[in-house]
Protein backbone atom coordinates (compact mmCIF):
# COMPACT_ATOMS: atom_id res chain seq x y z
CA UNK A 1 0.00 0.00 0.00
CA UNK A 2 1.56 3.03 -1.06
CA UNK A 3 1.64 6.35 1.36
CA UNK A 4 -0.71 9.25 0.41
CA UNK A 5 1.08 13.01 -0.07
CA UNK A 6 0.20 13.79 3.15
CA UNK A 7 1.50 10.87 5.13
CA UNK A 8 4.43 11.27 7.67
CA UNK A 9 6.77 9.19 5.72
CA UNK A 10 5.93 11.37 2.63
CA UNK A 11 6.61 14.66 4.66
CA UNK A 12 9.74 12.68 6.08
CA UNK A 13 11.22 11.85 2.32
CA UNK A 14 10.63 15.61 1.86
CA UNK A 15 13.01 16.42 4.47
CA UNK A 16 15.47 14.25 3.76
CA UNK A 17 15.20 15.75 -0.01
CA UNK A 18 15.27 19.29 0.61
CA UNK A 19 18.63 18.36 3.16
CA UNK A 20 20.24 16.55 0.11
CA UNK A 21 19.81 19.89 -1.58
CA UNK A 22 21.07 21.82 1.11
CA UNK A 23 23.89 19.70 1.36
CA UNK A 24 24.96 18.70 -1.60
CA UNK A 25 26.91 21.78 -3.02
CA UNK A 26 28.61 21.72 0.28
CA UNK A 27 30.03 18.15 -0.09
CA UNK A 28 31.14 18.65 -3.68
CA UNK A 29 32.61 22.19 -3.02
CA UNK A 30 35.86 23.00 -4.78
CA UNK A 31 37.51 24.81 -1.28
CA UNK A 32 38.75 23.17 0.98
CA UNK A 33 37.10 25.36 3.71
CA UNK A 34 33.46 24.53 2.51
CA UNK A 35 34.84 20.72 1.89
CA UNK A 36 36.10 19.76 5.35
CA UNK A 37 35.24 22.23 7.86
CA UNK A 38 32.44 20.43 10.00
CA UNK A 39 31.18 21.46 13.43
CA UNK A 40 32.65 19.92 16.62
CA UNK A 41 29.89 20.68 18.75
CA UNK A 42 31.75 21.70 21.86
CA UNK A 43 28.90 22.70 24.22
CA UNK A 44 26.98 18.81 23.27
CA UNK A 45 30.24 17.05 23.72
CA UNK A 46 31.44 18.91 27.25
CA UNK A 47 27.16 18.19 28.49
CA UNK A 48 27.66 14.11 27.27
CA UNK A 49 30.92 13.73 29.25
CA UNK A 50 29.50 15.56 32.28
CA UNK A 51 26.23 13.67 32.49
CA UNK A 52 28.53 10.40 32.06
CA UNK A 53 30.49 11.34 35.00
CA UNK A 54 27.35 12.35 37.09
CA UNK A 55 25.80 8.82 36.36
CA UNK A 56 29.48 7.12 36.93
CA UNK A 57 29.94 8.91 39.89
CA UNK A 58 26.47 7.83 41.53
CA UNK A 59 27.49 4.54 41.23
CA UNK A 60 31.10 4.86 42.87
CA UNK A 61 29.71 6.22 45.52
CA UNK A 62 27.54 2.90 45.91
CA UNK A 63 30.31 0.63 45.33
CA UNK A 64 32.37 2.58 47.71
CA UNK A 65 30.00 2.19 50.18
CA UNK A 66 29.74 -1.40 49.61
CA UNK A 67 33.00 -1.53 49.81
CA UNK A 68 33.99 0.24 53.34
CA UNK A 69 30.56 -1.64 54.39
CA UNK A 70 32.86 -4.36 54.38
CA UNK A 71 35.17 -3.52 57.73
CA UNK A 72 38.37 -4.45 55.99
CA UNK A 73 41.09 -2.44 57.37
CA UNK A 74 43.18 -0.76 54.75
CA UNK A 75 46.81 -1.23 53.65
CA UNK A 76 49.47 0.49 55.61
CA UNK A 77 50.01 3.29 53.20
CA UNK A 78 46.23 3.64 52.67
CA UNK A 79 46.92 5.52 49.48
CA UNK A 80 42.83 5.64 48.84
CA UNK A 81 42.73 7.31 52.20
CA UNK A 82 40.19 4.75 52.99
CA UNK A 83 40.58 6.09 56.77
CA UNK A 84 38.89 8.77 55.90
CA UNK A 85 36.00 8.30 54.14
CA UNK A 86 32.48 9.59 54.70
CA UNK A 87 30.31 6.20 55.19
CA UNK A 88 26.93 6.66 54.61
CA UNK A 89 24.27 6.06 57.82
CA UNK A 90 22.23 3.09 56.00
CA UNK A 91 24.21 1.34 53.51
CA UNK A 92 22.41 -1.48 51.67
CA UNK A 93 24.34 -5.52 52.07
CA UNK A 94 26.92 -5.21 49.26
CA UNK A 95 25.10 -8.63 48.04
CA UNK A 96 22.47 -5.95 46.70
CA UNK A 97 24.55 -3.74 45.45
CA UNK A 98 27.53 -6.08 43.43
CA UNK A 99 25.01 -7.30 40.89
CA UNK A 100 25.35 -8.33 37.48
CA UNK A 101 23.53 -5.27 36.28
CA UNK A 102 25.14 -3.15 37.90
CA UNK A 103 28.71 -4.61 36.75
CA UNK A 104 27.44 -4.44 33.06
CA UNK A 105 26.23 -1.14 33.87
CA UNK A 106 29.69 -0.02 34.91
CA UNK A 107 31.34 -1.53 32.24
CA UNK A 108 29.14 0.37 29.64
CA UNK A 109 29.20 3.68 31.58
CA UNK A 110 33.45 3.33 31.82
CA UNK A 111 33.23 2.75 28.00
CA UNK A 112 31.58 5.20 26.84
CA UNK A 113 33.57 7.90 29.63
CA UNK A 114 36.32 6.66 27.89
CA UNK A 115 35.61 6.68 24.60
CA UNK A 116 33.70 10.29 24.96
CA UNK A 117 37.03 11.84 26.35
CA UNK A 118 39.35 10.25 23.82
CA UNK A 119 37.11 11.72 21.44
CA UNK A 120 37.03 14.83 22.52
CA UNK A 121 40.19 15.01 23.44
CA UNK A 122 41.23 14.56 19.68
CA UNK A 123 38.97 16.48 18.72
CA UNK A 124 39.93 19.83 20.20
CA UNK A 125 43.43 19.31 19.14
CA UNK A 126 42.04 19.39 15.38
CA UNK A 127 42.63 22.84 13.50
CA UNK A 128 39.49 25.57 13.57
CA UNK A 129 38.61 28.27 11.99
CA UNK A 130 35.39 30.55 12.11
CA UNK A 131 32.48 30.15 10.48
CA UNK A 132 32.43 33.78 9.12
CA UNK A 133 36.16 32.34 7.36
CA UNK A 134 33.43 30.66 4.97
CA UNK A 135 30.53 32.87 3.72
CA UNK A 136 29.34 29.61 1.88
CA UNK A 137 28.58 27.89 4.99
CA UNK A 138 28.00 30.56 6.91
CA UNK A 139 24.76 31.41 4.43
CA UNK A 140 23.10 28.15 5.57
CA UNK A 141 23.32 28.58 8.98
CA UNK A 142 19.99 31.21 9.11
CA UNK A 143 19.76 30.36 12.48
CA UNK A 144 22.58 32.54 13.65
CA UNK A 145 23.22 35.89 14.07
CA UNK A 146 26.84 37.54 12.43
CA UNK A 147 28.54 37.54 16.37
CA UNK A 148 27.22 33.97 16.78
CA UNK A 149 28.70 33.10 13.35
CA UNK A 150 32.02 34.78 14.44
CA UNK A 151 31.86 33.11 17.30
CA UNK A 152 31.41 29.56 16.02
CA UNK A 153 34.51 26.92 15.15
CA UNK A 154 34.76 24.97 13.07
CA UNK A 155 36.98 21.87 12.19
CA UNK A 156 39.68 21.48 9.43
CA UNK A 157 39.28 17.65 9.36
CA UNK A 158 41.51 18.21 6.10
CA UNK A 159 44.83 18.95 8.34
CA UNK A 160 46.61 17.57 11.17
CA UNK A 161 46.60 18.21 14.66
CA UNK A 162 47.43 21.55 16.07
CA UNK A 163 49.27 20.41 19.31
CA UNK A 164 52.68 23.03 18.46
CA UNK A 165 50.84 25.74 17.27
CA UNK A 166 53.33 28.55 18.25
CA UNK A 167 51.70 31.96 19.91
CA UNK A 168 52.46 34.33 16.89
CA UNK A 169 50.09 31.82 14.67
CA UNK A 170 47.52 31.86 17.86
CA UNK A 171 47.59 35.24 17.83
CA UNK A 172 47.08 35.95 13.92
CA UNK A 173 44.73 33.62 13.86
CA UNK A 174 42.61 35.93 16.29
CA UNK A 175 43.49 38.78 14.04
CA UNK A 176 42.54 37.94 11.12
CA UNK A 177 39.01 36.33 12.26
CA UNK A 178 38.44 39.88 14.01
CA UNK A 179 39.38 41.86 10.84
CA UNK A 180 36.96 39.50 8.73
CA UNK A 181 33.93 40.08 11.41
CA UNK A 182 34.92 43.92 10.92
CA UNK A 183 34.82 43.53 7.62
CA UNK A 184 31.78 42.00 7.25
CA UNK A 185 30.16 43.95 10.17
CA UNK A 186 30.50 46.89 8.67
CA UNK A 187 29.56 45.65 5.08
CA UNK A 188 25.96 45.17 7.29
CA UNK A 189 26.21 48.61 8.51
CA UNK A 190 26.59 50.41 5.50
CA UNK A 191 23.92 48.11 3.77
CA UNK A 192 20.50 50.70 3.88
CA UNK A 193 18.22 47.93 2.42
CA UNK A 194 19.35 45.16 5.28
CA UNK A 195 20.28 42.81 2.55
CA UNK A 196 22.61 40.01 3.93
CA UNK A 197 26.13 41.26 4.60
CA UNK A 198 27.15 37.70 3.71
CA UNK A 199 28.50 36.66 -0.19
CA UNK A 200 29.11 39.46 -2.82
CA UNK A 201 26.78 41.30 -5.37
CA UNK A 202 28.51 39.46 -8.27
CA UNK A 203 27.46 35.86 -6.15
CA UNK A 204 30.71 34.90 -5.34
CA UNK A 205 31.32 33.91 -1.90
CA UNK A 206 34.10 34.97 0.29
CA UNK A 207 37.08 32.73 2.24
CA UNK A 208 39.90 33.48 3.99
CA UNK A 209 41.74 30.58 4.75
CA UNK A 210 42.83 31.54 8.12
CA UNK A 211 45.06 28.59 8.86
CA UNK A 212 47.55 29.24 5.92
CA UNK A 213 47.30 32.67 6.46
CA UNK A 214 48.41 32.50 9.90
CA UNK A 215 51.00 29.60 9.63
CA UNK A 216 52.95 31.91 6.72
CA UNK A 217 52.83 35.07 8.95
CA UNK A 218 53.84 32.89 12.23
CA UNK A 219 57.40 31.37 10.47
CA UNK A 220 57.59 35.21 8.88
CA UNK A 221 57.48 36.42 12.48
CA UNK A 222 59.80 33.72 13.78
CA UNK A 223 62.19 34.48 11.30
CA UNK A 224 62.73 37.90 12.41
CA UNK A 225 62.84 37.67 16.20
CA UNK A 226 65.55 34.80 15.72
CA UNK A 227 67.33 36.89 12.81
CA UNK A 228 67.09 39.57 15.93
CA UNK A 229 68.56 37.48 18.27
CA UNK A 230 71.09 36.74 16.23
CA UNK A 231 72.02 39.80 14.60
CA UNK A 232 71.60 42.54 17.89
CA UNK A 233 74.14 40.49 19.91
CA UNK A 234 76.89 39.78 16.99
CA UNK A 235 76.66 43.37 16.40
CA UNK A 236 77.02 44.56 19.51
CA UNK A 237 79.68 42.36 19.99
CA UNK A 238 81.83 43.39 17.14
CA UNK A 239 81.64 47.25 18.69
CA UNK A 240 82.22 45.87 22.22
CA UNK A 241 86.47 45.11 22.68
CA UNK A 242 86.53 43.91 26.23
CA UNK A 243 86.10 40.63 26.74
CA UNK A 244 84.06 41.17 30.19
CA UNK A 245 81.40 43.41 28.69
CA UNK A 246 80.86 41.46 25.66
CA UNK A 247 80.78 38.21 28.68
CA UNK A 248 77.81 40.47 30.02
CA UNK A 249 75.75 41.01 26.81
CA UNK A 250 76.29 37.21 25.58
CA UNK A 251 74.69 36.25 28.91
CA UNK A 252 71.79 39.09 29.07
CA UNK A 253 70.93 38.14 24.98
CA UNK A 254 71.38 34.03 25.94
CA UNK A 255 68.53 34.84 29.58
CA UNK A 256 66.24 37.03 27.23
CA UNK A 257 66.28 34.21 24.42
CA UNK A 258 66.12 31.32 27.08
CA UNK A 259 62.84 33.25 28.64
CA UNK A 260 61.19 33.63 25.41
CA UNK A 261 61.52 30.15 24.24
CA UNK A 262 60.68 29.09 27.60
CA UNK A 263 57.15 31.36 28.00
CA UNK A 264 56.00 31.45 24.51
CA UNK A 265 57.15 27.63 22.80
CA UNK A 266 55.26 24.74 24.10
CA UNK A 267 57.89 22.21 24.06
CA UNK A 268 59.77 19.62 26.74
CA UNK A 269 62.23 20.95 29.27
CA UNK A 270 65.14 19.31 27.64
CA UNK A 271 63.87 20.64 24.12
CA UNK A 272 64.53 24.11 26.17
CA UNK A 273 68.09 23.21 27.42
CA UNK A 274 68.71 21.68 23.80
CA UNK A 275 67.98 25.65 22.30
CA UNK A 276 69.22 27.33 25.17
CA UNK A 277 72.31 25.94 24.65
CA UNK A 278 72.99 25.63 21.06
CA UNK A 279 72.19 29.11 21.06
CA UNK A 280 74.65 30.04 23.87
CA UNK A 281 77.12 28.11 21.76
CA UNK A 282 76.65 30.55 18.75
CA UNK A 283 77.12 33.68 20.86
CA UNK A 284 80.18 31.71 21.89
CA UNK A 285 81.86 31.66 18.48
CA UNK A 286 81.35 35.89 18.26
CA UNK A 287 83.34 36.19 21.04
CA UNK A 288 86.17 34.02 20.04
Amino acid sequence: MSEGPGSPGSGAQSNRAGLFRKIWPVATNDSNLTLHGFRRFKTSHLLNLRFLEEEIAELDHRLYQAGLSLQIEPSVTDRLGLKHCKRDAQVPDPAEVISQETVEALRNLLKQYDDALIAFNQIMSMETFSLIDDEKQASLRTDLTLKEVYKTRLLRADLPPRSRTDPFQRQFHKILRAFRYRQISGRAERNPEGREPLGHPGGTWGQQNTALIAGVLGRVATTVVVAVFLVAPMVALVLVEDRVRQLVISCVFILAFSFLVALTLQISNFEMMAISAAYAAVLSTFMS
